[in-house]
């Protein structure tokens, strides 16, 4: 019948002595849910067993608790709700349910081969990470953020953090399903130390199971050849580096997803126009050292309100970091990307701490980010270097 996989699903979740937890995420085609992900887990309060409900958005999370009794009419808000993935572990196996762009209802169940899973019951426990020492160890080890004891390094700790939220926040954006049955081209421009490189290509291809290939690319020849050797340690056939400049790289196979995490300045903009160009499904960036439209407002007519702010140098240079992201992200809105401006990690981790989410949704052209756009242009006098790029393509546009 149409609605068994729900039963199927219900049944699991409210089984309590064996649940484990469930993961809701994906939107049907031509639907939408509020909720980016829910997480259901079973929790003890005050000795009785309670679900957790976990609702995850792009800005917040919130988490409710109820009681045996009132979890199944929840349970049951969910099922009418038109997520696309859902996942439904217990301590016998696990459950994947994944509905079609045709709204096929595709089900597939696995039996647990080793020890039954645990349940984990603390309340408020601390957030889960996606790398750990116990499913990345060999990994980590390597790219020197954990020790051959299986400790983060001291000196690692926020880099380890930051590696982690980076993981979760593209987990969140963007779910891969497209991606099961084909394999998926990943560039990272201006990898550096490639931390976040290697990252991508063992979470995308151990912890998701895709057919991932990342290049990484980088100007520093003797950065690349040590991020070679490490892969050859690895035995990661699959990512590879190339020395090279953004603006030249010529990939193999036109790349889905465009990575650029602090590529400095303009580097940045010549990221996101390739990913635009190519029309890649995901561009994530995380901006870094943006003067070059400082220069553009240093030499403009000032408007009357904002001259408290340019009088004082850091406001100015943080006026200018935060104009030169708005008109990233507006042109991106135009280039048909839902957009989103995060922030990355804690600005205690680094201050480089913003990241721009862009999913490919539509064709180019909205007439709403359009004007809004040439507004922002109008108003501050300047042209943004990313359009620049753009212009011989899309100049109708912008």
């Amino acid at each position: 019948m149409e609605n068994d996989h729900k039963k199927l699903i219900r049944d699991r979740v409210l089984a309590h002595s064996a649940f484990v937890r469930a993961i809701f995420s994906g939107q049907q085609k031509g639907s939408e849910v509020d909720w980016i992900k829910v997480v259901v887990r079973p929790v003890e309060i005050k000795g009785a067993i309670h679900l957790q409900f976990s609702y995850f958005d792009e800005k917040k999370d919130v988490s409710k608790n109820y009681k045996a009794e009132e979890a199944g009419p929840k349970v049951n808000e969910l099922l009418a709700l038109p997520f696309r993935n859902i996942f439904v572990e217990t301590n016998t196996g696990s459950l994947q349910i994944n509905i079609s762009k045709k709204g096929k209802v595709l089900i597939n169940e696995v039996k647990a081969t080793a020890a039954p899973a645990s349940v984990n019951l603390v309340h408020n426990r601390q957030k889960s990470r996606i790398l750990s020492s116990e499913n990345a160890r060999p990994f980590l080890e390597v790219i020197g953020i954990m020790t051959k004891d299986g400790r983060i390094k001291a000196d690692m700790q926020k880099k380890y953090t930051q590696i982690n939220e980076f993981l979760r926040l593209v987990n969140e954006t963007y779910s891969f399903d497209d991606f099961r049955s084909k394999p998926v081209h990943i560039v990272d421009f201006g990898c550096g130390n490639a931390y976040l490189t290697f990252a991508i290509y063992y979470f995308l291809h151990a912890i998701l199971h895709l057919d991932a290939h990342v290049v990484g690319v980088d100007i520093k020849a003797d950065l690349i050849e040590r991020h070679q050797e490490k892969t050859k340690l690895l035995g990661w056939d699959r990512l590879t580096f190339q020395v090279g400049h953004i603006s030249d790289f010529q990939p193999e196979f036109v790349p889905d997803v465009v990575l650029a995490l602090h590529a400095c300045d303009t580097a940045t903009d010549d990221a996101l126009a390739q990913g635009i160009k190519w029309n890649s499904t995901l561009i994530i960036c995380a901006p870094c050292c943006q003067h070059e439209l400082q220069v553009q407002l240093s030499q403009i007519n000032t408007p009357a309100a904002v001259v408290p702010i340019f009088n004082h140098g850091i406001l100015f240079e943080r006026m200018g970091d935060i104009l030169t992201d708005t008109f990233r992200a507006a042109i991106l809105r135009i280039m048909g990307y839902r957009t989103d401006v995060t922030q990355f990690v804690p600005i205690e981790h680094t201050a480089k701490n913003l990241m721009i989410r862009s999913v490919k949704t539509s064709n180019p052209g909205n007439s709403r980010w359009v004007e809004e756009y040439r507004n922002l242009k109008a108003f501050w006098q300047v042209t943004p270097y990313l359009e620049r790029l753009l212009i011989d393509q899309y100049a109708q546009f912008l």
